[in-house]
């Protein structure tokens, strides 16, 4: 099988993200295009995922895998990873028991045996035991689901489940999931009766308030096993405090949404500046913050959000605000950065419609 490294070798970030732009699958992996049409034909398309569908979710976290550039076998893993269920989701796209040859044919033996161990091992003990305080398990650990199952992970295996785990998981999470997984990892069986708002699909769509600080947690062991490091949270090394993220996660809403009684554009450059202080390790609140600088003129400010803003976009592989696609917070934030260049931004409400060509 090809490596991945031998793929990606010549492309820069920028023309790995311009590849992921233009759905250009084969210019990330020749064996792609025949693999997103495998999920296709087999209702990946069709069945719903959180905040789309779940052949979004699945290329998403292999988008994010890619662009971290994790061995090839992980990125497989990833655009496969829950298709044949877990115990989180209801899935199944192949058949666990009589479906694998399928994917053995295409992925090769030892891909697809990981894709299958990856969904019948037990997650949320693997998450748990990750996200609390104790040391890196560099030897391997031993999950149990609590009803007499248990298994036994490789130090490779966990490494390779975490960095997958933790790409799963930034793709998906957001408000809806934050309400109706709530306290995840420790999450409570709350019924539906009593819990019914929590569960109105999409709700309002805001970033999560919480999933950041666990998912930092679990960052924090992958230097330990020889994988190439994400670049997020200073190369794994920071752990987010909960309270700031979700005073920042707050502090966007509410200028994002122009709630309340933000009646001045320094108000609003106010509340986003300070979602930038408590969270500096997301994108969208400096776009916002670059946005407010270029309608008041102030050009190398914005364009210094604007390419930390890209950047980070560029690094994470995925959005934070689900409410645009990633595709569209990254070309949106190269034309702020386009713009800031230029010293120029419409003058009247009318000339914001004709906003649209980035140029190279």
């Amino acid at each position: 099988m090809l490596d991945v490294c031998a793929v990606h070798e010549l492309m820069t970030p920028d023309l790995l993200v311009d590849a992921f732009l233009e759905d250009d699958h084969a210019a990330i992996d020749p064996a792609l295009p025949a693999l997103v049409r495998l999920m296709v034909q087999h209702r990946a398309g069709r069945s719903w995922h959180k905040h789309g569908s779940f052949k979004d979710h699945l290329y998403g976290t292999y988008r994010v895998l890619t662009l971290w550039r994790q061995p090839r076998e992980i990125c497989l893993c990833g655009l496969l990873h829950s298709v044949y269920s877990n115990e989180y989701v209801d899935l199944a796209l192949f058949d666990p028991k009589e479906g694998r040859d399928i994917l053995r044919q295409e992925l090769g033996t030892d891909v697809e045996a990981m894709v299958h161990r990856f969904c019948e091992m037990p997650r949320n003990d693997f998450v748990t035991q990750l996200a609390g305080p104790g040391a890196t398990p560099k030897e391997g650990m031993t999950l149990s689901d609590g009803r007499g199952k248990s298994i036994r992970l490789s130090s490779a295996e966990v490494a390779a489940y975490l960095v997958i785990t933790v790409a799963d998981f930034v793709e998906q999470w957001y408000s809806w999931q934050e309400g109706t997984m709530s306290g995840y990892p420790y999450t409570a069986d709350v019924q539906t009766q009593a819990g019914w708002a929590a569960t109105l699909w999409p709700g309002p769509f805001r970033p999560g308030s919480s999933g950041l600080a666990l998912v930092s947690r679990l960052a924090r062991h992958l230097p330990a096993f020889g994988l190439p490091v994400p670049t997020v949270f200073d190369r794994c090394t920071k752990v987010i405090d909960e309270q700031q993220e979700a005073a920042a996660a707050a502090l966007y809403w509410q200028a994002s949404e122009l709630q309340f009684s933000l009646v001045s554009k320094a108000t609003v450059r106010a509340f986003v500046l300070e979602a930038v202080h408590l969270n500096p390790w997301v994108a969208e609140p400096r776009l916002l913050a670059a946005q407010l600088d270029l309608i008041d003129g102030q050009f190398d400010s914005a364009a210094e959000h604007a390419r930390r803003g890209y950047e980070l976009l560029r690094t994470w592989g995925v959005q934070w605000d689900k409410r645009v696609s990633w595709q569209g917070w990254v070309i949106w934030a190269r034309l702020l950065m386009q713009k800031a260049r230029e010293r120029a931004w419409p003058t009247t409400l009318r000339l914001h419609n004709n906003l649209g060509l980035v140029r190279p």
